[in-house]
């Protein structure tokens, strides 16, 4: 399917366009939390309940995500996008208007349904609609929402909360999602759809229930008290389901998700070293705010005031990242991304309340600007040898480890946490934690360094 690239000047906007819709969805996942206690109270019943409404949402985003590039195929991208804007406005007033525990979970799902295919099918745009020379820009432009939404989250939550109730935290999504309506009627291009072959729905049925298992499974991890048999069973049964799936998507010849991508040396770097990196640099946006609150014995207001200092390094050291990757190769900048978050993370670790404000808040400035460095160098590379042909099947992929990357940190910050605490008592907990995020950059070294000197450079011709 092939169409007319739009001229330099269209790109932009919608780049931001699809960036601000991903930093809706990416807020609205992460947001949730802030509010457990008081949502709580309002339906009587205890915080751990509500943890069900951030499960439900991202079992729904992870198992639906696959099916997008072929619906984007079929009915065409604007179609598409509009279509998955509306269903998560509706979705968000809904959870607005819940009552109890059962309606805000289903309302849940509903959001989960639009952003499922929102945020993949802006991506799909993006990259179908730019030639190699401008995805170096066009990630720059799009890659904020990962880097932002998960500090922005807290200080944003317990606003709103503060200042208005916890109805308004899916409310603020209304006029955003009316916005970018009126905005990408005017500037989304226009890709149509056309005749698709039959989806695979054996590989689509396997993946749903393999991935959904899976998800349920790793949140499992992270509640406060884990059952050892339950998540065990869901991990096999999500494995069991998931390598006959992986078998029948090699072999079939119209798949849901061709898995040759992977055969690309620079793509699967994205499933490889780019997972550990992202599963390393999410920890901190979840396990710092616990720092400062419960250790620390700070207010939320204060540890948001602490906070922002990390996403002004995230979003003020964007600016770098474009002449550094125009100037300079990837393998060189990925590898000192990660050495130097190695030393950063570990002082994070051992960050004590006695710490000056003016240091404390200089390296989460700077831990928080090699981190928006670090993601936005892999989520560049990522496309770097990717031809238009597979771009749909590649998108779904990196969408797909990028959602899993999140579900992964928390699950991971939380075990290591509860570690901690059995094996260095609770006054080092945290640094248990964060110990855990620097293994996870040094395995993920072990990719980067085997890469070819090459790699990625016919982004920067």
């Amino acid at each position: 399917m092939k169409n007319s690239s739009p001229n330099r000047l269209e790109i932009g906007p919608v780049a931001f366009l699809i960036a601000g819709l991903m930093f809706m969805e990416f807020l609205d996942g992460s947001i949730l939390p802030t509010a457990a206690p008081t949502i709580a109270r309002s339906f009587h019943i205890l915080s751990a309940q509500v943890g069900i409404c951030v499960t439900t949402y991202m079992v729904t985003i992870v198992v639906l995500i696959p099916i997008s590039a072929w619906l984007a195929d079929k009915y065409g991208v604007r179609v598409v996008l509009f279509t998955s804007i509306a269903i998560f406005m509706v979705g968000s007033l809904l959870c607005a208007l819940s009552t109890n525990l059962v309606e805000l979970t289903c309302m849940r799902i509903l959001q989960g349904i639009g952003a499922a295919t929102m945020v993949p099918v802006g991506r799909l745009i993006l990259m179908r609609s730019v030639d190699k020379t401008e995805v170096i820009r066009v990630i720059s432009y799009s890659v904020w929402p990962a880097l932002a939404a998960p500090v922005v989250a807290p200080v944003l939550g317990g606003f709103l909360i503060a200042h208005a109730s916890w109805h308004w935290i899916f409310l603020v999504n209304l006029p955003i999602g009316f916005v970018a309506l009126l905005i990408g009627m005017e500037i989304v291009p226009r890709i149509p759809g056309g005749k698709v072959e039959r989806l695979d729905w054996t590989g689509f049925y396997g993946c749903a229930l393999s991935l959904g298992v899976l998800v349920f499974a790793a949140a499992n991890l992270g509640s406060p008290h884990i059952n050892a048999v339950s998540t065990l069973l869901l991990f096999i049964l999500g494995v069991g389901i998931g390598l006959p799936t992986i078998r029948h998507l090699k072999k079939t010849a119209e798949p849901l998700i061709d898995l040759t991508v992977l055969k690309i040396r620079t793509f699967r770097l994205n499933s490889t070293s780019g997972l550990l990196f992202r599963v390393s640099q999410n920890t901190a946006p979840f396990v710092l705010p616990l720092l400062f609150q419960d250790k620390f014995g700070w207010s939320a207001e204060r540890a948001g005031g602490v906070l922002f200092f990390y996403m002004l390094g995230n979003l003020s050291f964007k600016m770098f990242t474009t002449p550094l990757m125009k100037k300079f190769r990837f393998k060189p900048l990925i590898l000192l991304a990660t050495l130097i978050s190695i030393p950063l993370t570990l002082a994070l670790g051992l960050t004590r309340s006695s710490l000056p404000f003016t240091w404390l808040a200089i390296l989460l400035l700077i831990t928080g600007g090699v981190r928006s460095l670090g993601m936005t160098f892999y989520n560049t590379i990522t496309f770097a040898d990717t031809d238009q042909e597979i771009m749909s099947h590649a998108n779904t992929l990196s969408n797909m480890v990028q959602q899993l990357s999140s579900v992964i940190a928390v699950a991971t910050a939380v075990i290591a946490i509860n570690l901690g605490r059995v094996f260095v008592g609770v006054r080092h907990e945290y640094t248990f934690a964060f110990s855990f995020a620097i293994a996870a950059l040094v395995i993920s070294l072990w990719d980067v360094i085997s890469l070819p000197q090459s790699a990625g450079d016919s982004l920067r011709k």
